[in-house]
């Protein structure tokens, strides 16, 4: 009773702390609006309020190459601490180096508690310990975790890393962004335009790109385009993970890519798309009208495209591949949290990843660039489909930790739609040797459990 006493009075402390400092609860834009969007699940309360009370005190290390002191997630890092009462430490490790530099920590007896997962695996299995109520208290069965990510990061009989299902680092997938101001002003429909007519499809895309090269009058493309998400828009990709094997399969003379690289190489020849790695700052110069990438332009600062005016930015979904299908594509990127091999607070990284995996625990209303970008993330949040993100780069840096997105593609990409049929042989016999090696790494890691 009185753990539980202690609790509530630490987080009614922290409610009015957050309201003094916030004008009473109010939001600026709207005064009806609180600041917070508070726990409303019972079952999370007596989460926390069932933390064993020798947490308490304790401090949790966080691996991360973002300093979240200074983003959007500040306030529930507040929170954390004023809820639970143990304290976090953010150990910067760059994102670049993180496998390598995670191994050294690791090695010297120095693990940090929580891991984030974002393209480095499988090098980043090793850097994880298996999730479970027994030895760490995180179960990641549980319906507060995102089962998608959980089921996905499966090996063997054991889980590793998970999100939450309603976490605003479930990262999400690919949309279409667009200058708005730059297709009105020249008298051109908007992906939205053709979203409400019900039209928006490969079809009109290729329509609208060639209305933006002979009227906007721009030194490139008028779409800058991310490879490897293009590719999972079609159901394709350079690699898939089997879930049900445990293995990396080359998917990148599949007929799916195969139909992806097609459309997407025609276009590149007739001077209508660039063709890039993960996002640019194309749209925000508007030195290109459309691009095609990762939802995390969505967001404020630090989000892409956060020195844009909002009423120049556009976003709407990917575009349908064939016009009768019955709903637009929705893809996904990796991003999952674990907890670290040799963490001295295991058990208090599993409290610390609930809060902060936990939507409640941010300023939800004031995160995203506007309230439809907010609605677009939540819809593709939701929806995303885990068969249909990224992972060559996961497989490729196994062997070459600075490979860059592009370049395992790199002669197909910067090849002609004539070449197509020999760079993708070519570019797929390089691939093998990546698949393999990653393949090598889980069979060995699964023998280990």
């Amino acid at each position: 009773m009185l753990k539980r006493c202690i609790t509530i009075l630490l987080a009614v402390a922290m409610l009015l702390s957050v309201c003094a400092m916030a004008g009473c609860g109010k939001n600026s834009d709207n005064g009806d609006k609180p600041v917070l969007n508070q726990i409303s699940n019972e079952a999370e309360e007596e989460y926390f309020l069932d933390m064993p009370a020798e947490l308490r005190g304790t401090t949790v290390k966080f691996a991360t190459w973002i300093d979240h002191a200074k983003t959007d997630t500040a306030v529930a890092l507040s929170g954390f601490e004023e809820t639970t009462g143990m304290k976090y430490e953010l150990v910067q490790v760059s994102e670049r180096e993180y496998p390598v530099k995670m191994a050294a920590l690791i090695s010297a007896e120095q693990s940090p508690d929580v891991v984030v997962e974002n393209g480095a695996f499988p090098r980043s299995v090793n850097l994880l310990q298996p999730l479970s109520l027994e030895t760490n208290g995180l179960d990641a069965t549980d319906p507060f975790w995102d089962q998608r990510t959980s089921e996905f990061y499966r090996l063997g009989d054991k889980y590793y890393l998970v999100n939450g299902a309603k976490s605003s680092w479930l990262m999400a997938g690919t949309i279409t962004y667009y200058h708005r101001t730059l297709l009105e002003e020249n008298g051109l429909k908007t992906p939205s335009d053709y979203i409400d007519e019900n039209n928006w499809n490969l079809d009109t895309f290729w329509t609208l790109l060639t209305q933006i090269k002979s009227t906007c009058n721009l030194s490139g493309a008028g779409a800058h385009i991310d490879f490897e998400t293009w590719l999972s828009l079609f159901g394709g990709g350079q690699v898939r993970w089997n879930q049900e094997t445990d293995k990396f399969e080359n998917t990148l003379e599949s007929t799916e890519t195969k139909t992806a690289i097609d459309w997407l190489m025609r276009a590149k020849d007739a001077g209508l798309v660039k063709i890039i790695a993960n996002h640019d700052d194309s749209i925000t110069t508007a030195g290109a009208a459309i691009q095609v990438a990762g939802c995390y332009g969505l967001r404020k600062s630090p989000g892409w495209f956060y020195t844009m005016d909002v009423d120049d930015l556009g976003f709407a979904y990917l575009p349908k591949v064939n016009a009768d299908d019955a709903d637009y594509t929705f893809t996904n990127s990796c991003r999952a949290y674990g907890i670290c091999k040799g963490a001295k607070n295991a058990k208090g990284a599993a409290y610390f990843l609930r809060y902060f995996l936990n939507e409640a625990h941010y300023d939800m209303d004031n995160m995203f660039k506007t309230e439809e970008a907010k609605k677009l993330y939540l819809e593709l949040r939701e929806k995303g489909d885990m068969n249909r993100q990224s992972l060559a780069i996961c497989v490729t840096r196994v062997l070459d930790p600075d490979v860059t997105a592009n370049e395992l593609c790199k002669e197909l990409i910067d090849g002609t739609s004539a070449q197509v049929a020999v760079n993708l042989a070519k570019c797929s016999s390089k691939l093998n040797s990546g698949v393999v090696a990653a393949n090598k790494i889980i069979e060995e890691f699964i023998a280990a459990q």
